[in-house]
């Protein structure tokens, strides 16, 4: 009897000895750790931003294509073999700059060919001019019959029509002989040349040589709604010299800035019926030739002035199945759900058109566990200390932008 009595009372002391171990572990495992910030009460910090109220520029966007204003397909105009190239590929030419020679040795002899006539030719008129002078003094005399006057008088006129076909001829062959130098026609940058000196080149044969393309200044075309060119949009874009005349600012493809600013200058007299669209060209100044013919560019065209529109950061946009809202700070630092009407960018702000007055405070981060009706506390979001409440880089997770 006594046996199992103190069998159980050892049990006893096992469970109990046991129980305060797991209980000792436990409160080890969460013992505070050195530094640690003790559990915040209250409302929870999270970052803030003020609307922004200044006057900006409404724009009208479209992607266009840069075009040459001069380009041009160099070809030979006579047929030869290619004797030299005096220019490296992608130079920049001038005008009337040597670009390609062809054996000129063959025209140069039909030109001396054509001036042997000439002189043959003039010779024959002066003989002519010569016998029909004599054949007039002596018809004064009747010495001679009216019809020799008549066949002296036609000799002329055809000796006189030779020189005249011989010249026609000598001009041709000289113009020929012009043609085995081909020069550039304005200042441009030339292209890769498409023949080599030896081949066989000719209006037939090898017919494009190189091309030749201005590209300063340079047009910039797009397609613009018809809805958008109103009667005063389209008399300045015609008028590019006028009192008032209509910018446009482009933009590279992987860049967010604008550096180019020209002048509109050209829209069609019709609309396309398929599309609705007009066709529009600008002119711009490319000194530093860092626009290409054929590029695909950005295109802002300014259309009104906009003053005191209110501007928020893109990082505070949110959307749902409603749309596009903002999170404010109401009465008494709560949350408050604005649903809001969006313009145009402006860098890294958007124009709000509707839903806000410019005065209100909007979170700016912790989106993921900010909900309508939180009291909260603001915290400017430059003031935010890393890893607080819902700060962007906290620990809780990565902020939402909100972007649309």
């Amino acid at each position: 009897m006594k046996s199992r009595k103190a069998a159980a009372i050892a049990a006893a002391v096992t469970v109990l000895l046991v129980l305060i171990l797991a209980a000792g572990l436990w409160f080890w495992m969460h013992r505070p750790k050195p530094g640690a910030m003790p559990a915040q009460r209250g409302p929870m910090p999270l970052p803030v931003v003020a609307c922004e109220v200044r006057d900006v520029t409404d724009y009208y966007e479209f992607t266009g294509t840069t075009e040459a204003v001069d380009s041009v397909e160099i070809r030979a105009r006579v047929e030869g073999y290619l004797q030299g190239i005096h220019f490296t590929d992608g130079q920049l030419v001038e005008e009337g700059q040597l670009l390609f020679t062809i054996e000129p040795q063959a025209y140069a002899a039909r030109r001396d060919e054509a001036a042997a006539r000439l002189k043959a030719a003039e010779a024959e008129l002066e003989r002519a001019r010569v016998d029909l002078e004599r054949i007039e003094k002596a018809l004064q005399t009747n010495a001679v019959s009216q019809q020799d006057l008549s066949t002296r008088r036609a000799a002329f006129l055809s000796a006189q029509a030779a020189v005249d076909a011989a010249r026609a001829a000598l001009a041709d062959a000289e113009l020929n002989l012009s043609y085995t130098q081909i020069r550039s026609p304005f200042r441009g940058r030339i292209g890769r040349h498409l023949a080599d000196v030896g081949n066989l080149v000719g209006p037939q044969s090898k017919p494009v040589l190189a091309s030749v393309v201005r590209t300063e200044p340079m047009y910039v075309f797009f397609y613009m709604s018809e809805s958008m060119l109103d009667a005063e949009l389209l008399r300045r874009i015609r008028q590019p010299d006028g009192d008032n005349p209509v910018p446009f600012f482009v933009g590279l493809g992987d860049r967010t800035d604008y550096p180019f600013e020209g002048r509109l200058c050209f829209a069609d007299n019709t609309v396309d019926p398929r599309t609705g669209t007009v066709y529009v060209r600008g002119q711009l100044a490319n000194e530093q030739e860092q626009l290409l013919p054929g590029m695909f560019v950005r295109v802002r065209v300014p259309v009104r002035q906009r003053p005191k529109a209110v501007l928020i950061p893109e990082k505070t946009i949110q959307t749902d199945l409603g749309g596009k809202y903002v999170l404010v700070v109401g009465e008494g630092q709560m949350l408050q759900r604005r649903d809001i009407v969006l313009g145009a960018s402006e860098g890294t702000m958007r124009i709000v058109l509707k839903g806000l007055d410019g005065s209100e405070t909007i979170l700016a981060g912790g989106f993921y566990m900010a909900r309508p009706g939180m009291p909260i506390q603001p915290v400017p979001a430059g003031q935010m200390p890393p890893g607080a409440g819902g700060a962007p880089g906290a620990a809780g997770g990565p902020a939402s932008t909100g972007k649309p």
